[in-house]
């Protein structure tokens, strides 16, 4: 018998594609800043037949550049990747709340896809040429195919079980690999996978084959751009070369470099001038591979012989991600999105961090609260990898940004039915709170500082 439609997903889906639609159409033209530039600038040789080519040392993963050309070679303008990205955004908010719903109810899917749907962060980087919308989409994803591949069927609001299939963990597999041509720190997440897949089940019959299907999977995605940067840039290349770079910006003699508005450095002149008080770049080369080795040996050795303030930036670095403003904040006080009256400006100013505090502190409620089985070790694998990897080197709020949907699932748990959190959780709370409000005022210029 075939089921009615469920009203409130429908009406999460319109408000998700016209909350996009609407800043999509009235700041179409708005200019690139800073990284936007240098994804056109990129996909704009491939275009030309150059491919993958180096940007000021760096060289970065091409599923975002490759994205963009494709959209500028058949559709005739860059631009109309904002279309696609509106789809990314209205399907992840299909996959939040039908993968809620099978764990925790229609309530707490509503609430999750809400968070989502709503979010003026998610809604910024859906009319962006920025890469986390996309990359929203395939990780989630990723996380929707790993319960495919455990035999996992969202069957109206429950899961049932089938008999799990190797293809189905290539299919994840398969999704990672997507993630690493969007975003090269996706490398090294593929033991998040396989803890995934096997949590609960080690013992299970086919694990193996599930957990090489998968590695399989990611492996066939990564390895036609693999073979050929490697052989362009004569080293070898998974998807970017950027860790050294990002070693240059946090373990130098400045303190970790980041572009967030009252937390970073917007203007070129103040970036050079702080960095300038820091060791200098390593000799320009034409190949990347070797910019970035170079620059990477330099970064570490610099941090064998500064382990102290290696360690003291630690907590910088991860509050620097979680900074509950973003990039819209920047291009609001910054003039970008130009048109809005004052009081909508600071509107969305204040909405922004409101969005950020509630998923981050509600999802670890829920997460420790309702979080369960494989999906809790999963998820919360991926979310510490990615804030490890920042530890190390430097943090910025786009990088939390795809982590986001992760939580609202457990946070969409949480306050839908709010319970009292065992002890354990209040240390977790305050130290989150601590990293998470450090920069709070900033987006305030009367306020600026807590102290």
């Amino acid at each position: 018998m075939r089921r009615p439609p469920d009203y409130r997903l429908v009406a999460l889906v319109l408000t998700t594609a016209l909350v996009r639609f609407v800043p999509m159409w009235a700041w179409w033209w708005r200019p690139c800043v800073r990284d936007e530039c240098t994804y056109r600038d990129l996909a704009a040789s491939i275009v030309r037949g150059e491919g993958m080519v180096g940007t000021r040392g760096w060289l970065w993963a091409p599923g975002y550049p490759g994205l963009l050309a494709l959209h500028g070679t058949f559709l005739g303008k860059m631009h109309d990747i904002k279309w696609t990205q509106l789809f990314a955004a209205v399907l992840t908010t299909a996959l939040i709340y039908n993968f809620t719903r099978a764990r925790f109810g229609r309530s707490a899917a509503t609430i999750a896809g809400a968070l989502f749907a709503l979010s003026p962060t998610h809604v910024f980087y859906a009319s962006s040429f920025w890469s986390e919308c996309i990359y929203t989409l395939l990780l989630f994803g990723m996380v929707q195919a790993i319960a495919w591949a455990r035999g996992e069927r969202n069957d109206g609001e429950s899961i049932r079980h089938d008999e799990p299939t190797a293809w189905r963990a290539a299919t994840a597999g398969a999704l990672l690999g997507a993630c690493v041509l969007f975003r090269g720190v996706a490398t090294y997440m593929l033991p998040c996978l396989v803890l995934a897949l096997g949590w609960g089940r080690w013992r299970v019959p086919g694990l193996g084959r599930a957990a090489v299907a998968a590695v399989l999977g990611a492996a066939i995605v990564v390895a036609p751009y693999s073979a050929y940067a490697s052989k362009k840039f004569d080293a070898f290349i998974l998807s970017d070369r950027t860790l050294g770079q990002m070693m240059w910006l946090g373990n130098n003699d400045y303190p970790p470099v980041t572009f967030d508005y009252g937390n970073g450095l917007i203007r070129d002149e103040d970036f050079d001038r702080v960095t300038a008080t820091g060791r200098r770049h390593c000799p320009f080369v034409y190949n990347p591979a070797l910019q970035d080795a170079c620059e990477m040996q330099n970064g570490v050795d610099w941090v064998k012989e500064n382990p102290g303030e290696f360690l003291e930036r630690v907590p910088l670095r991860v509050s620097q991600m979680l900074n509950p403003h973003s990039l819209l904040t920047r291009n609001i006080r910054t003039g970008r999105w130009a048109g809005l009256p004052a009081w909508g400006d600071e509107l969305i100013v204040a909405l922004v961090p409101v969005f950020s505090i509630l998923t981050l502190v509600a999802g670890t409620l829920g997460a420790v609260t309702r979080g369960r089985g494989w999906y809790v070790a999963g998820a919360s694998a991926i979310v510490a990898y990615h804030v490890a990897a920042i530890a190390c080197l430097a943090g910025l709020t786009r990088y939390r940004v795809p982590l986001e949907p992760l939580w609202m699932v457990f946070a969409g748990a949480y306050l839908a039915a709010p319970c009292r959190p065992p002890r354990l959780a209040w240390p977790l709370l305050a130290a989150l709170s601590l990293l998470m409000l450090r920069f709070l005022p900033v987006a305030w210029p009367a306020w600026g500082s807590w102290w």
